[in-house]
């Protein structure tokens, strides 16, 4: 079951899409109860109680809301509302009102959506509005004047990720131009959702003549003979020459003089103005989408509202195909009536001006129901690859099952990417020009494509290159995108090969990707022998250095690896002299299901000289630090901070050199008796002490054999691995350790040692920012070594 609430939802032109999607209306809020009359006309709301005509700024009003929701809960075992929409009144805020004053207060009404969608806490909200709504102010509640933009994410972005955007509704397939600002947002605990999902994708534009070019023309005050709301009202005669002669876009203002339009005045003919926005009396254009629908479409001296050929303006038919709105929505209780619609043809026009074409909120409304259909699947499924799956008739529960159904994700370093992670991935990504070329190597089932899709919709060409090493991946991506109807301004290239050894030789706007993560085996090694002088065995470094070489801008999910062991010195290198950070956010292992790899993504741009953002989406840090901050030493630092900078003062560091042993396995130590006590990080306390225990104690007799025989009974401490609950002790004599400790040897002599430092408070907190708080990556390595230095007054 799927629900949404509509708040100040006029007569539910627009959230009626959602009914046509299969959604359940809990309530839907109106102030004037003639147009909640028309929603029950097309029965909206399951209960009659749904249905709440009031004003929402009242107490009462908002609690039949809450009311209504409890209904739900009790009746329909309803878990938690889906959507709310909202689309307060907009005059205010609208270029079209030319006589507004103080509009604050009026503006306000949006706080009350703001509020309800707080403490309702939808799974997704969605606002539309003029274009100027996000730069309206507008009063808070605590009487704070500011932005509606701001207030929005004042109260709402802890909870959601907001997207918004002005757009008009012809570029998405609506007949008319209607520039709005749309704002969608999702909740954060929505792994499988994004904004950027639920927006519509552009469309090729279509014309009056392609919705209103069939139907029947009428003469002057004629009616349809089969279709009421296909008629045409009288207006006196005199008006009728002010037009008859216009050609399309143009205006009665333009004739000669006689044929100007007037009124009489004290007996004599008074030109009339042609209004600030020069478009009364205006014809328009067959092979262009409507002009901008207003609540005045009756009227001839509105803003071009007359028909391109007939003497009139659109009907009420005509007017419901140019706002998408379809032919089965009802306004009266008798639509075959000619009475009934006559009787309410003012406020059909009016409900059709204020209106939401049906049709692209109907875009967002699919797009909801795909992604909240998928997000369950994936909640229900996790990483199984049902084979049920592979018959949906969702594309992306396709996709998802098929990249889970291709191997054991741990084997081949495939993930399937949650869109929460694309979304903050990419979403910073803004091209600076028409023409654009997009790289996604390893796409398997594109999970970046759909979002990029929607950030990129306004360049006027797009060109995205697709590489995998899977043919059958490529073919079912290509049909999923040939299902999306794109206009012909985006071109798709499929290549299948393994990227590494492709001959990719064009230079890329952007790449988004999620390259795989294993390790390269000898014979995959060998294969890439000559490509890249490489210093390790992880596939996604190869990645990283051939991005380097094919773009100036990199949107990337990696291991979170990749800042801080060794084997990614050299590409971290390369990275920080070419390259600024728009924004890291660390996942930890929360945003893939049942794979234990701490996942970031990195935003990488050339010439990038603003701040870096930083987002901990563990516990909801966020910073802002200025380039090359975090690029510290040997490593790369997320959380250093000037508490951190403080603390490294105190130390002298670069004075250890390490072993790690990885050999002396339990096969090999005895729990009973042996000659040499092998020494496991629960033997060493906090204090230093080292100490038997009883059924944990592992011993050997002998480490021939061991790299860690040249270490005993010789000089050296030894410290925790494995844990943020750092401490050391000197190595004993005839002791040895396996590999939960390491070995320390001063690279000089250091006298005055404190072995008390390293299970201090201050020590493990710094060291949890050494280790940027990996939950896995916390073994000593040749990096972090660098870093376990010793009090500056030791010496």
């Amino acid at each position: 079951m799927k629900t949404y609430i509509s708040l100040f939802s006029s007569a539910g032109v627009g959230c009626h899409a959602f009914k046509k999607n299969g959604f359940e209306c809990i309530a839907t809020n109106e102030l004037i109860e003639r147009r909640l009359n028309i929603q029950k006309h097309n029965k909206k709301c399951k209960y009659e109680s749904g249905y709440i005509d009031g004003d929402i700024t009242k107490a009462e009003t908002k609690q039949k809301i809450f009311d209504e929701i409890k209904l739900w809960q009790k009746e329909e075992d309803l878990s938690h509302v889906d959507v709310v929409m909202a689309t307060p009144p907009c005059q205010g805020m609208s270029t079209a009102n030319y006589k507004k004053g103080d509009e604050t207060g009026r503006n306000s009404l949006v706080v009350e959506a703001i509020h309800l969608v707080k403490d309702i806490q939808p799974r997704v909200f969605l606002f539309e509005n003029v274009r100027a709504f996000l730069t309206t102010n507008c009063a808070d509640k605590d009487g704070d004047v500011l932005e509606i933009k701001d207030c929005i994410y004042k109260h709402l972005s802890s909870s959601y990720d907001i997207y918004s955007k002005v757009i008009n509704f012809m570029d998405y397939g609506i007949p008319s131009s209607r520039p709005r600002t749309i704002v969608i947002g999702v909740l954060k605990s929505e792994l499988n959702l994004s904004p950027l999902n639920l927006f519509p994708i552009r469309r090729d534009i279509v014309t009056l003549r392609d919705v209103i070019g069939e139907l029947e023309s009428l003469q002057y005050g004629e009616k349809s003979a089969t279709d009421p709301l296909h008629s045409f009202r009288k207006y006196p005669e005199y008006m009728q020459e002010w037009i008859h002669d216009l050609g399309e876009g143009e205006s009665a203002f333009s004739n000669e003089a006689d044929k100007l339009p007037y009124k009489i005045v004290d007996g004599k003919r008074q030109i009339l103005k042609s209004g600030h926005m020069g478009n009364k009396f205006r014809r328009m254009y067959w092979d262009r989408p409507a002009p901008c629908i207003t609540t005045r479409n009756d009227q001839l001296a509105s803003q071009s509202t007359i028909h391109p050929k007939d003497d009139r303006v659109l009907t009420i038919r005509e007017l419901m195909r140019v706002m998408s709105i379809p032919d089965d929505f009802k306004w009266t209780s008798d639509d075959s009536s000619y009475e009934s619609i006559s009787q309410n043809e003012t406020l059909i026009r009016q409900s059709i001006g204020e209106a939401v074409p049906t049709g692209i909120i109907n875009q967002i409304a699919s797009n909801i129901s795909l992604m909240l259909e998928y997000s369950d699947y994936v909640e229900t499924n996790g990483c199984k690859p049902n084979p049920e799956g592979l018959k949906s008739k969702n594309p992306y529960i396709r996709a998802f099952t098929y990249e889970m159904k291709l191997a054991d994700a741990n084997e081949t370093g495939s993930f399937y990417t949650p869109q929460k992670v694309v979304y903050n991935t990419i979403k910073n990504y803004s091209p600076n020009k028409d023409e654009i070329s997009i790289l996604e190597p390893a796409v398997g089932m594109g999970a970046f494509i759909p979002q990029m899709l929607r950030l990129v919709d306004d360049c006027k060409k797009i060109s995205i290159t697709c590489v995998d090493i899977s043919k059958e991946c490529l073919k079912l991506l290509s049909e999923f995108i040939n299902k999306l109807d794109l206009p012909k301004k985006f071109s798709f290239k499929f290549i299948c090969n393994d990227f590494i050894t492709a001959q990719i030789d064009d230079h890329y706007d952007a790449i988004v990707a999620n390259p795989p993560y294993f390790k390269m085996k000898t014979q995959q090694k060998k294969s890439y022998s000559g490509i890249f002088d490489y210093t390790n065995d992880n596939i996604y470094c190869l990645f990283l250095k051939r991005f380097a070489s094919l773009s100036d801008e990199i949107m990337v999910v990696l291991p979170k690896t990749f800042l801080m062991i060794p084997d990614c010195n050299d590409v971290r290198e390369i990275y920080a002299k070419k390259y600024g950070i728009v924004s890291i956010y660390d996942y930890g292992v929360s945003h893939f299901k049942k794979v234990f790899v701490e996942i970031i993504s990195i935003h990488f741009k050339k010439d990038y000289r603003n701040n870096l953002y930083i987002k901990d989406l563990r516990d909801g840090l966020e910073k802002f630090v200025s380039q090359g901050y975090i690029q510290h030493d040997t490593m790369w630092l997320l959380y250093r901070d000037e508490w951190f900078d403080e603390y490294i003062k105190t130390l002298s560091l670069d004075v250890f050199d390490f072993y790690r042993d990885r050999q002396l396995s339990n096969k090999y130590m005895s729990p009973n008796q042996g000659k040499i006590w092998v020494i496991r990080s629960k033997n060493l306390l906090d204090s230093g002490e080292i100490v038997h225990k009883d059924g944990y104690d592992r011993f050997v007799d002998s480490l021939s054999g061991f790299n860690l025989e040249k270490y005993l009974n010789k000089s050296a401490l030894i410290f925790t691995n494995f844990t943020y609950n750092t401490r050391a002790a000197y190595l004993p004599n005839d002791c040895t350790v396996n590999g939960s400790l390491c070995v320390l040897l001063p690279k000089n002599k250091v006298d005055n040692l404190d072995l008390a430092l390293y299970s201090s408070e201050d020590f493990r907190k710094y060291y949890a920012i050494v280790k940027n708080k990996s939950r896995f990556t916390i073994n000593v390595d040749i990096n972090t070594i660098h870093y376990i230095g010793v009090r500056k007054n030791a010496s």
